[in-house]
């Protein structure tokens, strides 16, 4: 029966990995068509339904408890328990966050594109029109009003809205936001796997610890800081590299006061040989 079970699992996951790449594969590849930016991405997360929460779970590659229920072991039911408590959540808003960051990115780049182009188009048919004669009488649109002015006009104030989005991009960094939102994220994702599979630094035989180090990973994660392989002390530092032939510093020693021969020896050492 668990054979069975674990072969329609297996069926169900082939199925699922083969509709992604298909889907994938016909997408279109154009810009203004792949990158379209939607208006409804939210930056907060929000626990959505327990059936959509399963569901996203199974996209995101992740184990959906009401899937497998009935096969789990006790261990893997605590492991799993746990990192829905401490970790899943922060992955969620990370994963939020990394979205939201990435559509905004694409709104000022869609927005900068059309601006640009609307730019020069204006400003090309000003010209033509300008080269044709369109002035005085002959380019009056409504009273002394010259068509020559109404596209010169809008040709400034789209400048201006391109000049304003290039502005947002700058202050903003939505792409570089995405970015560490995404690293984030993917870090956090690959600590569910590796706690799951009970491999370094999770392969503690106390529970206790291992959910400890779990929580203080997932700290470092959102703090982008690496508590345990920070030096605590000077002997814990990483000595300065020195050119070949030159003795290693002690880590209390004053820095070497330059002279002509050391800087020629340093010069000769980095000095790649000749080819020939």
């Amino acid at each position: 029966m668990a054979q069975q079970h674990d072969s329609e699992l297996d069926k169900r996951a082939t199925s699922s990995m083969k509709a992604l790449v298909q889907r994938e594969e016909k997408r279109p590849q154009w810009f203004f068509i792949r990158r379209v930016p939607s208006r409804r991405i939210r930056r907060e997360w929000t626990r959505p339904s327990d059936d959509q929460y399963a569901r996203d779970l199974i996209a995101e590659g992740f184990i959906a408890p009401g899937l497998v229920a009935g096969t789990l072991s006790a261990e893997l039911a605590a492991d799993i328990r746990e990192l829905d408590q401490h970790l899943l959540p922060h992955f969620w808003r990370m994963n939020q966050q990394a979205r939201f960051f990435q559509n905004r990115y694409y709104q000022y780049q869609w927005a900068f594109i059309l601006a640009a182009f609307l730019t020069t188009a204006l400003a090309a048919v000003n010209v033509f029109l300008y080269a044709q004669g369109w002035t005085g009488q002959a380019g009056t649109l409504v009273g002394a009003l010259q068509w020559t002015e109404v596209l010169g006009f809008l040709t400034a104030l789209v400048s201006g809205v391109a000049a304003a989005v290039s502005f947002l991009d700058a202050n903003q960094t939505p792409q570089k936001r995405w970015y560490k939102a995404r690293v984030q994220a993917e870090i956090l994702r690959s600590i569910y796997f590796l706690f799951l599979a009970r491999q370094a630094p999770f392969d503690s035989s106390s529970d206790r610890e291992r959910v400890q180090q779990m929580r203080r990973k997932v700290i470092e994660v959102l703090r982008e800081t690496r508590i345990a392989e920070r030096p605590t002390s000077a002997e814990g530092a990483t000595p300065v590299p020195t050119q070949p032939g030159e003795p290693t510093p002690a880590p209390n020693a004053a820095p070497e006061t330059p002279t002509p021969a050391r800087a020629s020896r340093r010069r000769r050492a980095s000095t790649p040989p000749d080819d020939n």
